[in-house]
């Protein structure tokens, strides 16, 4: 009866697996409507955003310029003072800062794009004393440099997408002569991206002439038009190291995409994973009405990182392993993969809970890092997984 009891369980669980699987190979092509419904309502509430605020992001006084104030008086009531100061300056941003030690309030962070006068004389009427080195400090930000920084940092979230692309594709393409093409492209887009910056020029110069040897050492792949191919490249790469065209950015983001269509399917998946993570990410940054700071631009350059881990881990178990079905593969990633990205949840959540009304940079950070993470693990496991296990259906791989 022991034996007859177990045999029937098993035979009940092998039931609930097959169902199971069979559910997910009926349905993980329809499933793919959701993301894809998601990314396009993103990229449609991102271009609104830009169309009202001639920007995809709300930011702050270090990205715009302006005026910072910070007053160190514990009496300071921020609802009382904010509806002060709003009449006059609509645009005006104020925070607590607290001890951190003991949470108190101990002062008052005033953010406006208003001149340091217009904005001081106002203050000391509602405060009702004068602000010295004693019971404040303020900064102000000429708007040119703000907006020059601006520029550069959103230079460097491309330029990190550029190299994050480049190195997807060069881990899973099969074609030698490609990868040399990707990498003098890669190399000329982060010299465009960042010419002024000493350390990337190096980086770009290095990946030319690694894309320029690995292209040219092809070995069965090499045809006269290779050789035109990386010449070309070559010329043109000489010529933006003297003028840079910003222009070409767009052509090497649509040059590269190409390929990896063309090359290396996986590659291509990865790389639209993660854009899909930043551009959700940007959205609900903008629905929830945070105004990004240097520190949130940081974040996402964080973020670029952490979106692709757990995609090339899966791509590497379903594309580079042979043991057991596609299906049993990204199970084995997914248990793996998830827990990464579980532990990190963890770790940025609890640190989001300590610092919350501490550090506004901080906050800021592990906020857009905590959104990003939860988009991750949707569009690495429901999305990338999906249109992998697609490919390798129509491919025929196992």
């Amino acid at each position: 009866m022991e034996q007859q009891s177990q045999k029937e369980q098993t035979q009940i669980q092998h039931k609930a697996e097959t169902g199971s699987k069979n559910f997910y190979d009926k349905y993980y092509k329809i499933i793919l409507i959701i993301p894809a419904i998601l990314l396009l309502l993103s990229v449609l509430y991102l271009y609104n955003f830009n169309a009202k605020n001639r920007d995809i992001i709300n930011k702050d006084v270090s990205l715009t310029g302006g005026t910072t104030i910070s007053v160190y008086d514990s009496n300071i009531k921020i609802d009382e003072i904010t509806a002060a100061l709003q009449e006059k300056f609509p645009e005006i941003s104020i925070r607590g800062i607290s001890d951190i030690q003991t949470g108190k309030q101990i002062g008052v962070i005033i953010e406006t794009k208003s001149s340091i006068d217009q904005i001081r004389l106002e203050l000391e009427k509602i405060l009702n004393y004068k602000l010295t080195s004693d019971n404040s400090s303020i900064e102000f930000t000429g708007s040119t440099i703000s907006q020059g920084f601006y520029q550069q940092l959103r230079n460097a979230i491309f330029a990190a997408f550029l190299l994050m692309s480049c190195v997807v594709f060069i881990t899973f393409s099969q074609s030698r002569f490609m990868k040399g093409i990707v990498l003098m492209l890669g190399g000329i887009g982060l010299r465009i991206l960042l010419p002024n910056v000493s350390i990337f020029t190096f980086i770009s110069i290095a990946l030319i002439i690694a894309g320029l040897v690995y292209g040219l050492m092809s070995g069965k792949e090499k045809k006269k038009l290779h050789y035109y191919s990386i010449l070309g490249l070559l010329i043109l790469s000489l010529i933006l190291f003297k003028f840079d065209y910003i222009i070409f950015i767009p052509l090497i983001f649509l040059a590269l995409f190409y390929i990896y269509i063309r090359n290396s399917m996986p590659s291509f998946m990865v790389t639209v994973c993660a854009f899909a993570d930043i551009v959700m990410t940007i959205a609900v940054v903008d629905l929830i009405g945070m105004k990004l700071s240097i520190a949130g631009i940081i974040a996402f350059l964080m973020l670029i990182g952490y979106s692709v881990d757990t995609d090339i881990l899966m791509t590497s178990r379903l594309l580079k392993e042979k043991e057991g079905t596609v299906n049993k593969r990204i199970w084995d990633a997914f248990k793996t993969g998830i827990m990464m990205t579980l532990t990190s949840i963890a770790a940025v959540g609890i640190s989001l809970l300590i610092i919350r009304n501490l550090s506004e940079t901080l906050h800021q950070i592990f906020t857009i890092v905590l959104i990003g993470l939860g988009f991750d693990i949707f569009n690495t496991w429901v999305t990338n997984a999906s249109l992998l296990k697609w490919y390798m259906e129509v491919k025929k791989l196992e």
